[in-house]
C-alpha cells in the first residue's frame, strides 16, 4: 500500500513493469510504416492489403478490451500480462514465417491482436493504479511514457534489422523481444492492495466534488447506469477521432503544403518526444488539481492552440512547432484517463470498466483516420477535416467536465 514501507518501492516495480509492456506493445504498432513496403513486396500484394493485419489487429484490441479488463479483475494483471506476451510474441514469430496475406492477418491480426490486450493499456494501468493512491497520476504518466519511447526505439530498430536481414527477421526479433516480457511479468508481479479491497454498496451512485470521503468501488453494471460512464465513453470517441486523425494524416499534409518527406517524417519523431514530458506532466498534475478531469483543460487548451498552428504550416518549423504543442497536448490522455475511471468507479472494478472505456477510444481511433481520409477525398483540403478535429476536442472537453465521481461514507471505505 502507497506509504507504507515496502509497497512505496514495489509499486514502483509496478511501473517498471507496465513502461516495459506499453513499450514493446506501441513500438511494435509503430513498426508498421517500417515493414509495411518490405512484406507486400515480398508477397506480392497492394500496401492497402498489407495495412489489412494491422486494422484487425486494431479492432480485436478494441472488442477484447473489456474481456481484458474483466480477467484483471478476476485473476490479476499478473496472470493477464504475463499470458498477452506470451501469445503475443508467439504470433509475432510465426509472422516470419507467413507465405500469404491472409496467414499475416492471423499471426498479427487475431493472435497478436489478443495478446496485445494482454500488454496493453488496460492490465497495465490497472496493475499501476492497485499500487497508488496520492501519486497515482504520477504513477501513470511515467508508465505511459513507454509508449512514447517505444514509437521512438523500435520502429528504429527494426528498421536497421529490416534493411540488414529482411522482414521476416525483423518479426522474429519482435517476438523474441514480447515473449520475454512474459517471465518479466510473472516474476514480477503481484496483487496490488486495491485487488483486496471489500465491496461497498452505493445505492445512490450520487455525484460529489467533495474531497473528504473515499469513493465507492462500483461494478460494471452499476458503472454503465450512471451519466458520468457515458459522458467519458462519448469523451474518449471524440478526443481520439481528433487525435488519431491527425497522427494518420499529418505527414500527407505537411507534404501536400510542400515540406519535404524528410522534415515530415520528422514531425513524427518530435510528436513523440514531447508525448513523453507530456504524459510524465499530466500524470503528475492530476495529482494536484483536486478532481484529476481538471488536468486535462490545460491539455485541451494545447490542443486547440496545436489545430490552430496546422492550419497555419508553411515551412518546417511551422511544422515543428505545431508537433511540439500536439505531442504534449495529446499524450495527457494516456495517463488521465485511467485515472479518472479509476477516481470516479473505484479500483476493484476498474479493469472492467476502464477496459470498455477503452473500446470507445479505440472505435474513435479507427473512425478518426478514415473520416479524415474521406474530407480531403470529397473536397480536395484538410480544412474541413481539422475543424472537426477541433470541435471534437472541444465537445470532449466539454463531456469531460460533466463526469462527477461516485462517492461513499466512511463507514463504506474501499481500503486502497
Amino acid at each position: 500500500m502507497e506509504g507504507k514501507g515496502r509497497g512505496i518501492h514495489y509499486g514502483w516495480t509496478v511501473v517498471g513493469v507496465a513502461f516495459a509492456a506499453l513499450f514493446v506493445n506501441y513500438g511494435i504498432r509503430y513498426t508498421n510504416t517500417v515493414l509495411l513496403k518490405s512484406f507486400t513486396g515480398d508477397l506480392g500484394i497492394g500496401r492497402g492489403q498489407g495495412s489489412l493485419p494491422f486494422t484487425v489487429s486494431v479492432l480485436v484490441y478494441a472488442f477484447l478490451a473489456p474481456l481484458a479488463g474483466r480477467l484483471v479483475d478476476r485473476y490479476g494483471p499478473r496472470l493477464v500480462i504475463s499470458a498477452g506476451a506470451l501469445l503475443g510474441g508467439l504470433g509475432l514469430w510465426a509472422c516470419s514465417r507467413a507465405s500469404s496475406l491472409w496467414m499475416l492477418v492471423l499471426f498479427y491480426g487475431l493472435v497478436f491482436g489478443v495478446g496485445s490486450n494482454g500488454i496493453g493499456l488496460v492490465p497495465t494501468n490497472t496493475a499501476v493504479a492497485s499500487w497508488f493512491r496520492r501519486n497515482m497520476g504520477t504513477a501513470l504518466g511515467l508508465a505511459t511514457t513507454g509508449i512514447g519511447f517505444g514509437t521512438m526505439v523500435l520502429p528504429r530498430l527494426i528498421g536497421f534489422v529490416d534493411h540488414r536481414w529482411g522482414w521476416r527477421a525483423s518479426f522474429q526479433v519482435l517476438g523474441y523481444v514480447t515473449l520475454a516480457l512474459a517471465p518479466a511479468a510473472y516474476l514480477a508481479l503481484r496483487p496490488g492492495p486495491a485487488s483486496e479491497a471489500v465491496e461497498t454498496d452505493c445505492p445512490s451512485h450520487g455525484d460529489s466534488s467533495t474531497q473528504s470521503i473515499d469513493t465507492c468501488d462500483l461494478t460494471l453494471r452499476q458503472a454503465l447506469g450512471t451519466s458520468s460512464f457515458w459522458l467519458l465513453f462519448a469523451g474518449f470517441i471524440l478526443i481520439v477521432i481528433a487525435l488519431y486523425g491527425v497522427m494518420v494524416h499529418q505527414v500527407p499534409y505537411a507534404t501536400d503544403r510542400g515540406i519535404s518527406s524528410g522534415w515530415a517524417g520528422w514531425s513524427v519523431t518530435v510528436v513523440g518526444a514531447f508525448s513523453i514530458f507530456g504524459r510524465f506532466f499530466f500524470g503528475w498534475l492530476s495529482d494536484r488539481v483536486g478532481e484529476k478531469k481538471r488536468s486535462l483543460y490545460p491539455a485541451c487548451a494545447l490542443l486547440v492552440l496545436s489545430f490552430l498552428l496546422l492550419f497555419l504550416v508553411r515551412n518546417p518549423w511551422s511544422l515543428m512547432l505545431f508537433a511540439a504543442a500536439f505531442g504534449v497536448g495529446y499524450a495527457a490522455y494516456g495517463p488521465v484517463i485511467p485515472a479518472v475511471v479509476a477516481e470516479v468507479f473505484g479500483k476493484k472494478n476498474m479493469g472492467s470498466i476502464f477496459g470498455l472505456v477503452t473500446t470507445g477510444g479505440a472505435l474513435g481511433g479507427a473512425l478518426g483516420p478514415y473520416v479524415t481520409g474521406l474530407i480531403y477525398d470529397l473536397s480536395g483540403s484538410y480544412r474541413m477535416a481539422w475543424m472537426l478535429g477541433l470541435a471534437c476536442v472541444l465537445l470532449s472537453t466539454f463531456l469531460f467536465a460533466g463526469v462527477r465521481r461516485m462517492t461513499a461514507g466512511p463507514s463504506t471505505r474501499s481500503g486502497d
